[in-house]
């Protein structure tokens, strides 16, 4: 009887410390998440109003129901992924700053999307992918007529 009350006493206080521990983690991690947070609303808050922008200035049917449910998409997305690196970084002891470097990659993302959306309605076209093989095959001795592939006038 008596083991009884102090093995439920234990398991009580072992669930009560870890309770405080989880409790402890997952608030320090909401504090760090909040600034990358505002720097992924803000950025995707661009993405939209350049997308409009896009869009009315080509003369593109704009469905406000259509561009707010595709950016609330993303602001999910991308939240999710925000609160996921920032937990593993905290997990990982904050060593290697993996949320940095994630919410960068976002951002970066977002910012092609952004210079995208401002270059279409001047007929230019910039390719990503060319860019970065051009980035990364500087290394390697790129021609300059390599560099024509990046950006791209489209004919109207």
């Amino acid at each position: 009887m008596i083991s009884a009350i102090v093995r439920d006493g234990i398991d009580k206080s072992v669930a009560g410390g870890l309770v405080g521990i989880a409790t402890a983690f997952v608030q320090e991690s909401i504090e760090h998440m909040i600034p990358w947070m505002i720097v992924s609303a803000a950025v995707i808050i661009c993405d939209l109003a350049c997308g409009l922008r896009k869009s009315i200035i080509m003369g593109e049917q704009v469905r406000f129901s259509r561009a707010v449910r595709r950016t609330m998409g993303k602001m999910v997305t991308y939240f999710s992924f925000v609160f996921m690196v920032v937990m593993i970084n905290k997990a990982s002891g904050s060593r290697y700053d993996i949320d940095m470097y994630s919410c960068l990659m976002v951002c970066f993302l977002e910012m092609c999307s952004i210079i995208s959306n401002i270059l279409k309605p001047k007929g230019i076209e910039l390719n990503i992918v060319e860019a970065f093989r051009l980035i990364f095959g500087k290394t390697l001795k790129v021609d300059k007529e390599d560099i024509k592939e990046v950006i791209k006038e489209e004919k109207k």
